[in-house]
């Protein structure tokens, strides 16, 4: 996805008020899911694990001095991952290839003001905060650390 944070912001509003059945929300997050091409199993290494998902997710950040890049992945769990895998892909949508301070500016109360969390299950809930909670620490390292 292209485009300054404002304008994916914009973009993902539009697409979930476009949604005429509650349902809707889900098919487009088990879509985003299927789509999402995953990423090196190389990569996978535990320091890159999110807590709190009910299934294993990976997050790992590439900073090239510009825009900070994410890989994700997830992998089984308790219950069906794809919907773990496409809150990932949606986060991804937003956040990847921007600067760390474009990502800063976003305050993350966007997902729940378009009603990402309405039906979410409380273990996906805190996963999905987990995930946000990362993105925006790596963002800061790496906004710190293009500032020295």
């Amino acid at each position: 996805m292209s485009g300054n944070i404002a304008e994916r912001v914009e973009d993902v509003r539009a697409k979930f008020a476009s949604f005429a059945d509650p349902d809707d929300k889900w098919k487009f997050l088990l879509d985003l899911a299927r789509a999402h091409k995953g990423m090196d199993a190389s990569l996978k290494a535990e320091k890159f694990i999110i807590q709190g998902c009910a299934s294993t997710m990976y997050l790992v950040p590439k900073f090239d001095g510009a825009v900070l890049h994410f890989e994700m992945d997830v992998e089984g769990g308790t219950t069906n991952p794809l919907i773990s895998r496409g809150l990932g892909a949606l986060a991804l949508r937003v956040y990847n290839d921007l600067p760390p301070s474009e990502i800063l500016s976003l305050d993350p109360v966007f997902f729940q003001q378009i009603g990402l969390n309405v039906g979410l299950s409380p273990t996906r809930s805190n996963g999905f905060a987990s995930l946000l909670k990362q993105i925006y620490l790596y963002a800061r390292v790496f906004d710190a650390m293009s500032k020295k």
